[in-house]
């Protein structure tokens, strides 16, 4: 791991930093890879706040998501830190409250401009960084439950139609009968798939297709 300093900072190994954030945020896998990405790219160039009490312990206030990250992947270079004045660990408790508060919220159309403005490579920036509350897609409510339903009609069609008659309908080409006649039988049939690009059929087993093969379309 590279460790940028440029301004001198005093440094420490994560290691001798006590950490006393708790529970207080959660760092998820995607979460974990994208920081990780972020400091093998840029290497660790943003110090960490510490609190140090009156016996020297330095406690960690900001930085406790990288301090997992190289903890867990082994990375124990010293680092630089900034000390944050505290009297006591209840002052240092309320300035790491203070520090890690994100006061101005950023919106989706904020970020976008953002990106723009500076021609940022979004799908990078997106692969690195993290910004809660902004979702690129809207969140849809969940598809009902498919019901099998039996429709019901009221209403009476007459229907005037010759089984085995070819009827023009618009581009379309449809005729109505029992494929097991005459009428329609599978020589027919055959002779009607390589002249039209499709045909259907349905039967008590459900709805059949069938179209002409590359061979019959260029006939």
């Amino acid at each position: 791991m590279k460790v940028l300093n440029p301004n001198k900072l005093p440094v420490a190994p994560i290691t001798e930093l006590s950490a006393t954030q708790g529970e207080l945020k959660f760092l998820t896998k995607d979460n974990y890879d994208k920081l990780k990405r972020t400091i093998e790219k840029h290497g660790f160039d943003i110090p960490v706040t510490v609190w140090v009490d009156k016996d020297g312990t330095k406690h960690l206030l900001d930085g406790h998501q990288r301090k997992h990250v190289l903890e867990t992947e082994g990375w124990f270079n010293p680092i630089p830190y900034l000390v944050i004045e505290a009297e006591t660990i209840n002052q240092a408790a309320e300035r790491l409250l203070e520090i890690t508060s994100q006061y101005g919220t950023i919106t989706q159309e904020g970020i976008d401009q953002f990106i723009a403005t500076f021609e940022l490579p979004e799908i990078e920036i997106k692969q690195l960084t993290n910004f809660d509350a902004i979702f690129e897609f809207p969140l849809l409510p969940p598809e009902p439950e498919p019901q099998n339903l039996e429709l019901e009609s009221d209403i009476d069609i007459e229907v005037d139609s010759q089984d085995g008659v070819l009827y023009a309908l618009g581009p379309h080409r449809v005729m109505c009968g029992d494929p097991r006649e005459a009428e329609i039988a599978p020589e027919k049939m055959d002779a009607y798939r390589k002249k039209y690009q499709r045909i259907i059929t349905g039967s008590e087993d459900g709805w059949q297709s069938a179209t002409p093969s590359v061979d019959e379309e260029s006939e």
